[in-house]
């Protein structure tokens, strides 16, 4: 298993490469505020994720023969419980919490310029369906990988008035690299050998969910791009579902 983990660290470097990074994140021309602009859009990812840890990931909750790594998982999926909580307080710092009937959040949320965040949750759900916990471990820890390299980048962003974002900024980030599942203790007693049928089932993995974060992260950049003033983007998207 630890080459595989290895290996995901292959792919986080490569990933930061990404034009997400490099035109966006890590362009100290643009204030905190124009550099988060993606950050509505990734509503339905963060709330459907907080779902895919209850009820994907998780597994077998009570049983006494869990094998190691689903125990693992299972940990894991309880420290990110509470991390959506961090996004919704950060959409009010960022301008995007005005009021609108329920009517038309539901269709600013499951409208066409967010369906890249909605289809992310049922992909990464349909990877994980039947697999065995090598390959879900393989996985999550590729969305670990893409979670830490995100929220490094955001950190000591500062908006007009002077704060810094909850979930995108430090506080998310040092959640994240705290993580139990990423701790020496962790790889020293709960990884499994993997033969090589495994091994290249979880490498698999790994490269489907890297290749699934990099078309969502170039849908974050061109929202980004499109969409400067957020009271104004809801606006629109609200007129724009009304007249479909």
């Amino acid at each position: 298993m630890q080459q595989v983990i290895n290996y995901i660290e292959e792919q986080r470097k490569r990933y930061e490469d990404h034009d997400f990074f490099v035109q966006l994140l890590t362009n100290e021309s643009l204030p905190g505020d124009r550099r988060l602009a993606w950050a509505p859009s990734v509503i339905p990812f963060i709330m459907g994720y907080s779902d895919l840890n209850k009820y994907v990931f998780r597994k077998g909750e009570g049983d006494t023969d869990l094998e190691p790594l689903q125990t693992l998982l299972n940990a894991h999926t309880y420290e990110e419980d509470f991390h959506w909580q961090w996004m919704l307080n950060d959409l009010e710092k960022l301008g995007a919490d005005s009021p609108m009937p329920l009517s038309d959040a539901a269709r600013v949320l499951w409208g066409a310029e967010f369906q890249h965040s909605q289809r992310l949750c049922l992909e990464l759900a349909s990877l994980a369906s039947d697999s065995p916990a090598y390959a879900v471990f393989a996985m999550v820890e590729a969305i670990e990988a893409v979670s830490i390299t995100i929220f490094e980048h955001c950190q000591g962003f500062t908006l007009p008035d002077g704060r810094e974002c909850e979930f995108f900024g430090t506080k998310h980030y040092r959640a994240e690299a705290s993580h139990s599942i990423k701790s020496p203790e962790v790889a020293e007693s709960s990884l499994p050998v993997l033969d090589d049928p495994q091994r290249k089932h979880a490498k698999l993995m790994v490269d489907q969910t890297f290749t699934l974060f990099d078309e969502w992260s170039s849908a974050l950049l061109r929202f980004a791009i499109e969409n400067e003033e957020l009271a104004t983007t809801f606006a629109r998207m609200v007129q724009q579902s009304r007249e479909a």
